[in-house]
């Protein structure tokens, strides 16, 4: 959001609304979904329906997002435009998530277009907003939110890969979880997709982490993981080619800490 609006010469008081509200909307989502996963910690801290209960952590979600909507008043109305039309995009891509969980027949198409939602189109929210707070015309706006997407479809791939072989100190949170949960990952679809009969029969072995870390090694489903991340931040930088030269520096330094993210 930041390197967005100071690409553009944005009032920093506008900028600083704007990504209040957003990170207010972010973490909305994160109070909701850890309640549908019945997630018990966040970053080694207790999630709020644990810390407290359900109830209270339903009501939280609810008035971070109307706070969210009142740190808005007095932009512009393509602001409250977007990012409402996000918001709906995010809500449905979890709606996706949790409908796909223990689907075997999901693909990698179908994955995209929930991730897409659910994580790509807030961070192309964030690349978007500073941009139209800086007065730019709808179509560089669009190349901005379409930079974002694609980082937020790497940022997503990555974390599916982070929670197999990352750091549990670091990640906060146990591995393996979502794929313990039944989750759809870009890591378990393509195991799923490139060896179907190996992967079936792994799976009937109720498998430890260590084992999905040798069996995602040893039949190059690592290596793929990565060569996928690393597509879509190559797409990223590419849609920066369509902005101004000056405009890409801390866009393109953004893009390669998400590369380079261990949590």
């Amino acid at each position: 959001m930041h390197l967005s609006g100071q690409a553009h010469d944005v009032d920093p008081d506008d900028l600083m609304k704007v990504a209040i509200a957003v990170e207010f909307l972010h973490n909305f989502t994160l109070v909701h979904d850890d309640i549908m996963d019945g997630d018990k910690t966040r970053h080694g801290q207790p999630t709020v329906h644990q810390q407290w209960d359900a109830s209270t952590a339903i009501l939280s979600g609810d008035g971070l997002f109307v706070l969210s909507q009142l740190i808005l008043t007095g932009l512009p109305p393509i602001i409250h435009q977007r990012f409402n039309e996000v918001t709906l995009a995010v809500c449905e891509g979890q709606g996706m998530d949790k409908e796909f969980e223990h689907d075997a027949s999901i693909t990698m198409g179908q994955y995209l277009i929930m991730i897409g939602k659910k994580t790509g189109s807030l961070l192309g929210l964030c690349a978007e907003l500073g941009a139209l707070l800086g007065g730019v015309n709808k179509e560089d706006a669009h190349h901005l939110f379409e930079f974002g997407l694609n980082l937020g479809l790497a940022f997503q791939i990555q974390d599916d890969f982070l929670e197999i072989f990352g750091d549990e100190s670091t990640m906060g949170k146990s591995l393996g979880s979502d794929i313990r949960e039944g989750k759809q990952t870009a890591l378990t679809i393509l195991a799923r997709e490139k060896h179907p009969d190996n992967w079936r029969a792994f799976i009937d072995t109720s498998p430890s982490i260590s084992d999905y870390q040798s069996y995602f090694e040893a039949n190059n489903i690592q290596a793929e993981g990565e060569r996928v991340i690393h597509h879509y931040i190559e797409k990223a930088r590419q849609g920066l080619d369509r902005i101004q030269e000056e405009k890409q520096d801390h866009l393109n330094q953004f893009a390669t800490m998400i590369l380079k993210r261990k949590f």
